[in-house]
């Protein structure tokens, strides 16, 4: 005949004792401490200064703790300037623009002279490579009655090259000077 053998009931019945005893032991001492202490009972005299977090406090007793805002202050003077810092590093390079006109040429004609009562005209050319953008004429006579008649682009009929074609017309009693000009530039 084999003996069978309780382990979790005869562990019990033997140690029964002991794990009371430990129960109470642990359990008693929090259980004396909430006892041992009425409600209310602790002051500030029991408090150690700054051992008190916000965290301890009530959001309630923290609300009224706060005071009203005062009034806003006077604004300060103004701060020294700071440094200048360091310049950054230079950008990219954009890409190249389309070719255009450059190389402006500012080219005056010789003085004209034009009888009272008639038209008188002149041909202004552009240097070779180079296409009028505009022109024009100025006076050189002080206080003449020239009036322009035609101020326009023009092509030369002896040597074909481009330019500026200007013809006055002298309504006054005596001679008049004008000189034509033309602005001519490089075309890329």
């Amino acid at each position: 005949m084999t003996k069978k053998v309780r382990l979790f009931g005869g562990h019990m019945r033997t140690h029964f004792v002991a794990y009371l005893a430990l129960f109470f032991a642990l359990g008693g001492t929090s259980i004396a401490a909430v006892q041992a202490l009425p409600r209310n009972s602790v002051g500030s005299p029991q408090i150690k200064n700054r051992s008190i977090q916000k965290v301890d406090i009530s959001r309630k007793t923290v609300a009224a703790l706060r005071g009203a805002r005062g009034a806003r202050g006077p604004v300060g003077p103004a701060g020294a300037a700071g440094a200048k810092g360091a310049t950054g590093p230079a950008g990219p390079t954009g890409a190249p623009g389309a070719p255009g006109v450059s190389g402006y040429v500012r080219v005056s004609g010789p003085t004209v002279t034009v009888a009272a009562g008639v038209d008188g005209s002149a041909f202004v050319p552009c240097p070779a490579g180079t296409q009028p953008l505009g022109g024009g004429w100025f006076r050189t006579t002080a206080g003449s009655t020239l009036r322009a008649t035609d101020s326009s682009f023009a092509i030369s009929d002896t040597t074909g090259a481009p330019g500026w074609q200007v013809t006055m017309a002298n309504e006054g009693a005596a001679s008049a000077n004008f000189k034509p000009q033309v602005l001519c530039a490089r075309v890329s």
